[in-house]
């Protein structure tokens, strides 16, 4: 199939492109890397009247450690960053699963958190971790947590006049470990179910936890369950256990052609599991 009739604008900058958002509103799209824009376009799944292009607005591309944040501009690319050195332990895994070796070549960082695909390895790392995007309008700028940005399948908090420019991913400190898993059946296709861990150890205690899955309801979700599982618990075998547990306890999972969900929670749960176990296994250095 090809894409229903559209307008195609380029901005130049960023304030063309806020310009052009704020003037067409619902009716526009932000095309930035492209990878799931325009097979949805092709599909006609979405049908834009404008396709707003910002892939040659400069100061997007930008990738900087800043007060213990990693700040990601919004058209950095995912294999730009899958090759980078000195990024946190789960985005450096999380990257490697995120679509196919091609395409990560041109899907951007931004265009990925604010596409909010529910199976989608960057945004629940994004929300494991507790990052956050930097989003701009012409009325202004502010920062949103991911808890507070993705809310449904392909939905995001966005206003359809604001424009994701930077999104800022939490780096592990001293006694911190973070860690991402996934089960797909092939490696890049859409995952069966996936999970990411955040964890702080002090004194032989976990001190703060924050768990996640993904690829088991319509938004990636935080998993409160084992997250009170491990809080106060001393590290270990028997920790990482009980927080695949309860995380298959808490969540009800879906059915599709790929998998039943009594197998997405069980695959969840152990998915938790291990990426407890790998954390806890960073924390402690």
């Amino acid at each position: 199939m090809k894409p229903a009739p559209f307008a195609y604008t380029r901005a130049e900058t960023v304030e063309g492109a806020l310009d052009l958002l704020a003037e067409h509103g619902n009716e526009a799209r932000v095309l930035a890397g492209g990878q799931s824009l325009v097979p949805l376009m092709n599909m006609r799944r979405v049908r834009p009247n404008v396709v707003v292009d910002i892939t040659r607005v400069g100061g997007l591309s930008g990738v900087a450690a800043d007060d213990g944040r990693l700040r990601v501009g919004a058209l950095v690319t995912q294999y730009e960053l899958e090759r980078r050195g000195g990024i946190d332990a789960a985005l450096a895994e999380c990257l490697p699963y995120t679509g196919h070796y091609v395409t990560r070549h041109r899907g951007t960082i931004g265009g990925s958190i604010a596409h909010a695909e529910p199976r989608g390895e960057l945004p629940l790392t994004l929300l494991t971790l507790g990052g956050s995007a930097r989003v701009r309008s012409r009325s202004g700028e502010r920062e949103v947590p991911a808890e507070e940005l993705f809310l449904g399948a392909y939905e995001t908090s966005l206003t359809p006049d604001e424009l994701i420019v930077e999104t800022l991913w939490p780096l592990a400190g001293d006694g911190e470990g973070h860690a991402f898993v996934e089960l797909a059946q092939r490696h890049g296709d859409f995952t069966l179910a996936s999970a990411a861990c955040s964890v702080r150890v002090e004194h032989d205690q976990i001190r703060s936890a924050r768990v996640g899955v993904g690829a088991v309801a319509e938004r990636p979700l935080l998993v409160p369950e084992a997250t009170r599982a491990l809080e106060g618990a001393t590290p270990g075998e028997d920790a990482a256990r009980c927080a695949g547990e309860a995380t298959t306890d808490a969540i009800t999972g879906y059915d599709d052609l790929h998998a039943s969900a009594a197998y997405r929670r069980r695959l969840a749960g152990v998915l938790v599991a291990q990426a407890v176990r790998r954390a806890l296994e960073r924390a402690d250095g």
